[in-house]
């Protein structure tokens, strides 16, 4: 499923989009009735900020997002 990503550059701190596609990962599991997928994203090109031409995403590698809890 192709998608549009919302990513942050590390260094300038400028949000770029790019189209990446969505994947899920089945990781090996020791209980055979558990099934986990986990959503990862790939990039279809490499992605260079828009600002400062770092490059941001890769073909190669596979995004997963985590979300940060505050407390």
């Amino acid at each position: 499923m192709k998608t549009r990503l919302r990513m942050k550059c590390s260094t300038c701190g400028c949000w770029n989009r790019f189209e990446v596609e969505k994947v899920f990962l089945e990781p090996e599991t020791t209980e055979p009735k558990v099934k986990i997928f986990i959503p990862t994203y790939m990039p279809l090109k490499l992605e260079t900020c828009r600002k400062c031409g770092r490059v941001i995403a890769e073909p190669k590698e596979l995004i997963r997002i985590k979300i940060e809890k505050k407390e």
